[in-house]
């Protein structure tokens, strides 16, 4: 028993079942064209049904009333055909030159109609174009001027502030004045900050300076 388990379970593994579930078997209820004739009906011939005389006949009337019913219904249709090209050709030959002058008219009277419409839309649609164009240049203009002003103030600004600035410049006139200033008050940069902020010199530990760092 235990033989025939594993046989099973070799034959029908996991890529065993994929490969079988790819395919669907057809059961022909009668046997294919292409396997020919079997051979113990090679020389058989069918016996033919003999049909019934009164259903012959009915079959003959129905399908002679089919076929004149639709031959009717062409020659109808072919003649409706016919006499409307007739019609057509008739009124084209019965047209004066005259007629045919004025249909030409009436035809570019029509389509100078349609283009003077045309244009008048048209034009009314450039001018709405013109005038949003218009508008939105402007608008960029008058957005250009203010940054442009804006940017005039705020280089302004910076030149006054260096202005001040260079109040306190060594120049060639005040340089003897700065050099006599730095030697009576040396500036030592040698100093530390507490947590408030407070310079610590580190010449005189005991002394806190109340300065705040810049």
């Amino acid at each position: 028993m235990a033989s025939i388990a594993a046989a099973f379970s070799s034959v029908f593994s996991k890529p065993r079942a994929l490969a079988l579930l790819q395919y669907t078997t057809v059961r022909y209820r009668r046997k294919p064209r292409w396997l020919g004739t079997a051979k113990s009906k090679l020389f058989r011939v069918p016996e033919r049904r003999q049909q019934i005389a009164e259903e012959v006949e009915e079959l003959k009337r129905l399908h002679n009333n089919y076929r004149t019913q639709m031959k009717a219904v062409r020659h109808f249709l072919r003649d409706e055909v016919e006499a409307s090209k007739l019609v057509s050709r008739a009124g084209m030959v019965l047209q004066t030159p005259e007629q045919e002058e004025a249909e030409w008219q009436e035809a570019l009277r029509r389509n100078e109609e349609w283009n003077r419409q045309t244009a008048v839309i048209r034009e009314e649609r450039l001018t709405a174009e013109r005038t949003a164009r218009k508008e939105h240049i402007l608008e960029r203009l008058v957005a250009k001027k203010d940054r442009e002003t804006e940017k005039r103030d705020k280089i302004e600004e910076l030149v006054r502030i260096e202005k001040e600035h260079s109040k306190s410049f060594i120049t060639r006139e005040n340089i003897d004045q700065a050099i006599e200033l730095a030697l009576v008050q040396p500036t030592s940069y040698n100093f530390a900050l507490d947590r408030d902020g407070n310079i610590r010199r580190n010449d005189d530990s005991s002394s806190t300076d109340n300065t705040k760092a810049p």
